[in-house]
């Protein structure tokens, strides 16, 4: 999704883009945010290469034969090889949605979530052969609050980087450009890959905690869960009750949602999915019959 709002707005202004690259259909299942670039390829008469990897010889006599000033890295999850990192005429521009040099590394919505920081940047930077340390082209900060979870980061992290892709792009168009070393005595920690087990609920932790995995899980990422007669359940919203009950146990469930027990209080639950399916209220699939039942049997 960012990559693909990103490249709407290149092409609104008119920048001249000679290629798109894009995963194959098959990674979406590997990428919760995949989105396909067909239509915009199709509306821009833009050629689309669809790759497994973007290193592969022949993808990168296609990227020599274009003669690009600048590749654009967005949203990409492969490291690229010094093949290609050398081929464009002035660089390769990379984005990353965290305040470099503090964090590096993957997952860096989910994470700045569950670190509980109160601020972050989205930072466009110039990518060599390391990861995430090239010098800084731009940066610009915006705020987390108690609100946010990684599906509103997200769109605010979209909203600043179409202005930022844009005005990026007139500095190198009039060779003004800026690049800032990262000064590594700022560098904090590299943020570890997460898998869809990583949103496992385990029900004995605080209510802070469990909100704040669930917080970092939703859109448009794979969620949080737990199981309850034998269905996966993914939790997509919530909210902190200060009501002591039991981890794990159902007391109440009503119209607007299910309250669950925590290790120090209770969790009220406002949006699930039953075994991947769509997104609903949770009253569709609890009911009173279940209040007093554990979760995760």
């Amino acid at each position: 999704m960012f990559s693909h709002a990103l490249l709407s707005s290149i092409l609104e202004k008119n920048f001249d883009v000679k290629m798109i690259f894009t995963y194959d259909d098959s990674k979406k299942l590997f990428y919760s945010d995949f989105s396909s670039f067909d239509c915009i390829a199709e509306k821009y008469h833009i050629p689309l290469q669809k790759v497994n990897n973007i290193n592969d010889v022949k993808n990168i006599e296609l990227i020599k034969k274009i003669q690009p000033d600048l590749i654009l890295v967005l949203g990409w999850s492969q490291l690229l090889k010094k093949e290609i990192l050398s081929i464009p005429n002035i660089a390769v521009i990379g984005s990353h949605p965290t305040e470099l040099p503090k964090y590096r590394g993957r997952a860096p919505i989910p994470w700045s979530i569950i670190k509980e920081l109160k601020e972050s940047a989205l930072t466009f930077f110039y990518i060599h052969e390391g990861i995430d340390d090239g010098d800084i082209l731009d940066q610009e900060k915006f705020l987390i609050t108690e609100n946010d979870d990684s599906n509103s980061l997200y769109h605010k992290i979209i909203e600043i980087g179409k202005k930022m892709i844009v005005n990026n792009l007139l500095k190198f168009e009039n060779n003004v450009a800026p690049r800032t070393k990262q000064n590594q005595l700022d560098f904090i920690e590299n943020w570890k890959k997460r898998t869809p087990e990583d949103g496992y609920i385990d029900w004995s932790e605080s209510s802070k905690n469990i909100h704040k995995l669930i917080r970092a899980s939703t859109f448009p990422y794979p969620g949080a869960f737990t199981y309850f007669k034998q269905s996966k359940i993914i939790i997509w919203k919530s909210h902190i009750i200060e009501n002591n009950n039991s981890p794990g146990i159902i007391s109440n469930v009503d119209s607007n949602g299910v309250l669950i027990g925590t290790g120090d209080g209770s969790i009220f639950i406002t949006s699930i999915s039953v075994n991947d399916e769509k997104e609903i209220n949770p009253s569709f699939f609890f009911s009173n019959d279940d209040i007093g039942n554990l979760l995760d049997e």
